[in-house]
């Protein structure tokens, strides 16, 4: 008797557990029957589509091109018990991005959380409105004169070692990739945190594979169905090897804030850095620390988080962007020359020459290029609202706090919106070229009170790094590789940038 007593609390909380997900599928089914007329697959329960969706980034982004072909620019789509509304047509994404009413990130946006905490990337009301107002000023033109500094150091650096293998392995297939994320690393944090943390003289290993891990787990649990979820996510293999990862990321920006604070308490020639004599000015953990001085009570998590949030959006974009647009220069070599020839004539033929915001405005034909590399390769393929009030769309009334998920991705490549769209043809940026599309027909980074704070930073890092490296070198299109793309935080190549690279002068043969 003693034992049945034991056993079926236990039997009964065995099935509770069990029924759990079940009861939770129906009350969302019932929670959002009002939406059944919204085309989309047949759904399954628990599940919901989670069986069309692939295990991998790629095989994901096959499946949302797939949907978009069968059921055009709007339709719902479940993941696990969640019911998101995929939307990519101009109209209805004009008319969501500049609403001041539905600011709100998806709750997916929550798996960021225990990196970046409530930071400007997923924080919401007034919160996020006094953030983004107090942070605006770390991307003004003159702040960005500045970092040009940091910007032409590192990538002198990054050429430095792509040197190295290709005299080492003249003629071989480069993956571009780890040399630019670790360039692109040194340049966000040094500009962020005001520290130089030398990612590409393989310095603070550990904090450069946490970031790496964490995205990799990242990705896991977005495009699970269950594994969002706290609690089951719990029981995982990556549970542990992901709690120590966070725990790291967070030891070490914590330990750089200290020691900021330390020097700006000191005023002890705060943007100068002993090591290289490199100025580091207005970086945006000494700007954070001058607003707790000047009243706006921040906490030191409230800057960890700032200066986080400000790390992982600015160096995984900026290096997937560079590394495609390169790949695409590599596919097109008349257009590459074409470039080559613009960088020339306005910078010089010098890669290791400073290069300066002036000279990069003046790049007109890289630009439109840029433009539509970022088409092609849209930096964030899907971006996510929570609809804060009800919504009509299509004469269809959205539901206050139905996830929103906007494909940027597949309007990119909407033969209704850019004919021919996989052609490579920056000419479709042309002025008079774009003046027959939608406002909002290109948004690669995102559009309205929400888009990306740091795009102009972004963009100029890019070109620089394009420009720089076109001078030293000519890349060319491996025939025998092609990448197999997916959807990550962003945009990803799964298997490599991989291309044939040679020095382009005599002077570095």
């Amino acid at each position: 008797m003693l034992c049945i007593s034991v056993l079926c609390p236990i039997a009964a909380a065995f099935i509770l557990v069990l029924l759990t997900p079940l009861f939770n599928w129906y009350i969302s089914v019932y929670k959002n029957k009002s939406l059944k007329n919204i085309p989309g697959p047949k759904p399954y329960p628990i599940i919901g589509n989670s069986n069309l969706l692939g295990k991998t980034p790629s095989e994901y982004l096959k499946c949302l091109m797939h949907l978009q072909k069968q059921y055009g620019n709007f339709y719902k789509l479940w993941t696990g018990p969640t019911l998101r509304i995929v939307i990519n047509k101009p109209e209805y994404l004009e008319d969501l991005l500049t609403s001041n009413v539905h600011v709100s990130k998806s709750a997916g946006y929550d798996l960021f959380k225990p990196w970046l905490g409530d930071g400007l990337l997923v924080s919401t009301g007034s919160k996020w409105k006094s953030r983004r107002k107090m942070i605006t000023p770390t991307f003004h033109f003159k702040v960005l004169e500045d970092f040009m500094q940091i910007f032409n150091y590192q990538i002198n650096i990054m050429l430095d070692k792509v040197m190295e293998k290709v005299r080492k392995c003249p003629g071989d297939t480069l993956d571009v990739f780890k040399f630019i994320n670790l360039m692109s690393l040194d340049i966000i944090c040094e500009t962020a945190f005001g520290t130089s943390i030398g990612a590409q003289n393989q310095e603070n290993i550990e904090y450069v594979e946490a970031i790496k891990t964490f995205l990799e787990i990242f990705v896991y649990r977005f495009y699970s169905g269950w594994m969002g979820h706290p609690i089951f996510f719990r029981f995982s293999e990556h549970y542990k090897k992901y709690h120590k990862t966070v725990k790291i990321l967070h030891e070490f920006c914590e330990d750089v804030i200290k020691k900021r604070k330390e020097k700006f308490r000191k005023k002890d020639k705060i943007n100068e850095d002993e090591n290289d004599g490199i100025k580091i000015r207005s970086a945006l953990l000494d700007m954070l620390l001058e607003a707790n001085q000047n009243g706006e009570n921040l906490s030191d998590e409230d800057i960890r988080d700032e200066v986080n949030t400000f790390m992982f959006e600015g160096h995984d974009t900026s290096a997937t962007a560079t590394c495609f647009t390169l790949y695409a220069l590599a596919q097109n070599p008349t257009i590459q020359d074409k470039v080559y020839q613009e960088i020339c004539e306005v910078i010089g033929n010098d890669p290791k020459e400073e290069i300066t915001l002036s000279q990069i405005n003046n790049l007109k034909y890289m630009d439109i290029v840029v433009k539509e590399a970022l088409r092609i390769y849209q930096p964030v393929p899907l971006i996510e609202r929570n609809i804060d009030a009800d919504w009509i769309l299509d004469g269809i009334k959205i539901p206050k706090n139905t996830t929103v998920a906007i494909f940027l991705y597949g309007m990119n490549r909407d033969p209704h919106v850019f004919p021919d769209p996989e052609t490579f043809d920056p000419d479709r940026f042309l002025p008079e070229q774009q003046t027959t599309r939608h406002n909002y027909a290109y948004i690669p980074f995102s559009a309205g009170p929400r888009n990306c704070i740091g795009q102009r930073y972004a963009m100029y890092s890019l070109k620089a790094t394009v420009a720089k490296f076109l001078l030293q070198y000519r890349v060319t299109e491996d025939p025998g590789f092609e990448m197999e793309i997916g959807t990550c935080s962003v945009l990803k190549s799964m298997n490599g940038y991989k291309m044939k690279i040679s020095l382009r002068t005599e002077k570095y043969k």
